[in-house]
């Protein structure tokens, strides 16, 4: 297996030497799962499962999908007259409570594997139930605890219905206590899909604020995937080729849905800013920050990306200059100031107050974003005064 490591110094520039001489923390390098993608691709879908041996699969999805009919193109992928286990109830932001549901009806119908159809919630909760049909105790004893998660995990296929979260790729989840809580990270090399299988004709009908948010939250994927200070030059080259895409297709994709080559390469975009994640940064750790009352996470992330980047001018400058150029963005154009023209061009809200955030406690927002887990592989790790002054911002 190929590793990645980790340099634990924060401003050392990378060279041959010290890299070998870095302390670092093994991960795969690279590590993904089987991917089945083009128009279609969810035809494959009862071959997949007979891969992975599996007989008696739990569908997972949410209302929301169910209704659409998005749901229906799925289950007329598998043998006809063939009896699913469904569990349609999982929330915009994945819980326990949603998980825990979703286990009853796994262990009650004796599933053998999980099919998540849907979402990032959908497939980040997946990845939970997953772990837990194999492992003992509460989903809470394993947020925050990669150690405790064994390779025997119930066999996934992701199945994703939006460009966004790239959690079909990815070894993360992140899971809500409860709807009015910040989220908890549940993350492991062994919680990544054995299956993905992402087919662009799911997307078609994703409404356009849904699509510019889900797309807007790929694109802070790879921003600060691209910008983070892990050691990955296979990551930075997917993270540039998935910059390009969204800001390339991601207008074309929010003004007319049904353009299927606009569709095509966001979920192209969405898979590659999570396919060799080399970490993220201060715009999720403050997105994890206002995640407690129920808003949609790429939102609250591509809020918090104009302060974040504009920050980094004096401690990645090198960095913040290659995403300029991965955005194709003119002499002068700044990355910070060009993803709030994004923003308000597509129709996403020009503050956290307009869009109804309510700021509870700035000093104790501060503290909580200045203690986030997403810090340690960002390349600056900004104080709690910094955060206070980004927060006031984002408020508005």
């Amino acid at each position: 297996m190929l590793f990645l490591f980790e340099r634990q110094t924060e401003n050392s520039p990378v060279n041959a030497t010290n890299v070998a001489a870095a302390p670092r923390t093994l991960l795969p390098l690279i590590q993904y799962p089987r991917v089945q993608f083009d128009f279609g691709a969810i035809g494959t879908l009862p071959a997949e499962l007979a891969v992975l041996r599996a007989v008696r699969p739990l569908f997972v999805t949410d209302q929301g999908l169910v209704a659409c009919g998005v749901f229906d193109t799925v289950r007329a992928a598998m043998p006809s007259g063939a009896e699913l286990a469904v569990f349609d109830r999982i929330p915009e932001n994945p819980t326990v409570q949603g998980v825990e549901q979703a286990l009853e009806v796994y262990r009650e119908r004796r599933c053998d594997a999980v099919v998540a159809v849907g979402g990032g919630s959908v497939i980040d909760s997946c990845k939970a139930i997953s772990v837990m049909a194999t492992h003992p105790g509460r989903v809470g004893e394993y947020l925050g605890r990669a150690e405790k998660i064994t390779p025997d995990v119930a066999p996934l296929i992701a199945v994703p219905t939006t460009s966004g979260t790239g959690s079909e790729v990815s070894r993360g989840a992140g899971i809500h206590p409860t709807s009015s809580s910040r989220g908890g990270s549940l993350g492991s090399p062994f919680i990544v899909p054995k299956t993905a299988i992402c087919d662009p004709d799911l997307t078609l009908t994703l409404p356009p604020l849904l699509t510019a948010a889900t797309g807007m939250d790929a694109l802070s994927h790879a921003v600060e995937g691209l910008l983070a200070k892990t050691v990955n030059p296979v990551g930075d080259a997917i993270a540039v080729d998935a910059i390009t895409r969204v800001c390339d297709w991601l207008p074309k994709a929010v003004r007319d849905g049904a353009d299927r080559e606009a569709r095509w390469h966001m979920m192209m975009a969405s898979m590659e800013a999570m396919l060799v994640s080399k970490g993220l940064g201060a715009a999720h750790a403050l997105a994890n920050t206002f995640g407690d009352q129920g808003l949609h996470h790429g939102t609250l992330v591509t809020l918090a990306l104009p302060p974040v980047l504009r920050g980094l001018d004096a401690h990645a400058g090198e960095r913040i200059r290659r995403l300029a150029d991965a955005m194709r963005l003119g002499t002068g154009r700044h990355p910070g100031a060009a993803i709030a023209e994004m923003n308000q061009a597509l129709g996403l809200p020009a503050d956290l107050r307009s869009y109804g955030y309510k700021l509870a406690d700035l000093d104790e927002a501060a503290a909580d974003a200045h203690a986030s887990w997403f810090n340690r592989s960002a390349p600056y790790h900004p104080t709690k005064d910094e955060f206070k002054t980004m927060i006031t911002e984002i408020i508005g």
